[in-house]
């Protein structure tokens, strides 16, 4: 597992990215390729998105 730091752009708050080639096993969703990564203001929760909307979304510090 690696770490990466992302900005949000909207909120500007930093993420930490955990996995970038996390698979959605859901059935509408299958194969879909997600990201999961964390932040520093919620400790105990982890967060999901679509990888291509992610990239969207943060810009890597």
């Amino acid at each position: 597992m690696y770490s990466k730091k992302f900005r949000h752009l909207k909120t500007g708050n930093i993420y930490e990215m955990l996995r970038n080639d996390v698979i959605n096993a859901t059935n509408a969703n299958a194969e879909q390729v997600m990201v999961l990564y964390k932040s520093d203001l919620y400790p105990d929760k982890l967060f999901v998105r679509e990888k291509n909307e992610f990239y969207e979304k943060f810009k890597q510090l």
